[in-house]
């Protein structure tokens, strides 16, 4: 991640996890249970990326980080 200078909207690099597209998808939303940005939809420059909205109380998006940090440690 990059350091944000005052955004609601974080992209988060998956590169890493080496999945293709549908695969992260499936983490993401069948796993995690969590609908995030396709970073393919915003061009070349989003693949291996996932948009994340902040704009949610604190306790949502510490849900939603556990919930997509459990589905990537059982990958």
């Amino acid at each position: 991640m990059m350091p944000a200078e005052g955004t609601y909207l974080v992209w988060l690099d998956c590169r890493a996890l080496e999945l293709d597209p549908a695969e992260r998808k499936q983490l993401i939303m069948e796993k995690a249970h969590l609908y995030l940005d396709e970073g393919e939809i915003f061009g070349p420059e989003g693949e291996g990326f996932e948009r994340i909205n902040l704009a949610c109380p604190r306790s949502v998006l510490a849900e939603a980080v556990e919930r997509l940090k459990t589905a990537v440690i059982n990958l």
